[in-house]
């Protein structure tokens, strides 16, 4: 069975379409603290020369538009076009200047764009679809996403700079031992790769998940500065972790799959591509 004709639970993604939304809510209202700034005279730093001087009109325009796009994937109403304009008005602020570019919101842009595919609005939205299963092609692409983030995040903190604790001393506001700030570096390390590998497997994903949700608690409430933008990245990452803990499971005898272990009540249809064409039938007899 290919990828592409796996289906899945429609609620995990509904779970991470509503993460989304709100996070792009947080991450449109920082963009524009930052934008505004830039309008008002302070010192800009343009991705491309030449481009026209932003003007407040235009901002307060785009962040309307942004905080309705985010409402819209939030609520599941016309979330496919409110993911899209999601997107279209990402790049035009990471575009716009380069002190708005951020880890975090080019990881919200890059995941709005496969919610764009993943029918997350099939459960659990305004507009519901009313199909049980949904393509799971897009929830893997989201996983890979999160994963790759993690796993880098874990890899570029191994130099010795970071190790000896110094960073971290100066982004929390609590003062500690060195000492504690050594064993905090080390663990953040040990943590991220823990979260980057075992959410893809049964036996350590909750574990996983776990250590994920503390490691952003501990990030939102310890770090001194950046709140909503941490806590934005913090609902970006933890509304995926549901793709990982039900997702479905692949038999290794021609790629066929199995409802997720920890779903039961699901239907045996769940991964039958013929199901899937019969509910495009339907669609299509329902227009």
């Amino acid at each position: 069975m290919r990828l592409i004709d796996i289906r899945t639970d429609a609620r995990p993604v509904a779970i991470a379409r509503i993460g989304l939304g709100i996070a792009t809510i947080l991450n449109a209202i920082e963009a524009f603290t930052i934008l505004e700034r830039v309008s008002a005279g302070y010192l800009a730093a343009p991705v491309f020369t030449g481009l026209p001087a932003l003007e407040l009109p235009w901002l307060i325009a785009g962040l309307v538009l942004a905080i309705a796009a985010g409402a819209a994937v939030t609520i599941g109403w016309m979330t496919a076009p409110a993911a899209i304009l999601t997107v279209v008005l990402n790049a035009a602020i990471l575009l716009a200047d380069q002190q708005a570019y951020s880890s975090h919101r080019w990881l919200a842009t890059l995941l709005m764009a496969y919610l764009v595919f993943a029918r997350s609005d099939s459960t659990w939205a305004v507009t519901r679809r009313s199909h049980a299963t949904v393509p799971w092609w897009p929830q893997l692409l989201m996983m890979s996403q999160l994963s790759v983030l993690y796993f880098f995040s874990a890899v570029s903190k191994m130099n010795p700079t970071f190790i000896t604790g110094a960073p971290l001393s100066k982004w929390v506001w609590i003062p500690l031992p060195w000492q504690l700030f050594f064993m905090a570096a080390v663990l953040t390390v040990v943590v991220e790769l823990i979260i980057a590998i075992g959410l893809w497997f049964p036996a350590s994903r909750r574990l996983a998940a776990l250590l994920g949700v503390g490691l952003h608690i501990s990030i939102v409430v310890l770090m001194n500065n950046e709140t909503f933008a941490l806590v934005a990245f913090a609902i970006t990452c933890v509304s995926l972790y549901p793709l990982f803990l039900f997702r479905p499971r692949l038999r290794g005898n021609g790629g066929a799959a199995e409802g997720p272990e920890d779903s039961p009540d699901l239907a045996e249809r769940v991964h039958d591509p013929d199901d899937r064409r019969r509910h495009d039938h339907n669609e299509e007899d329902r227009q």
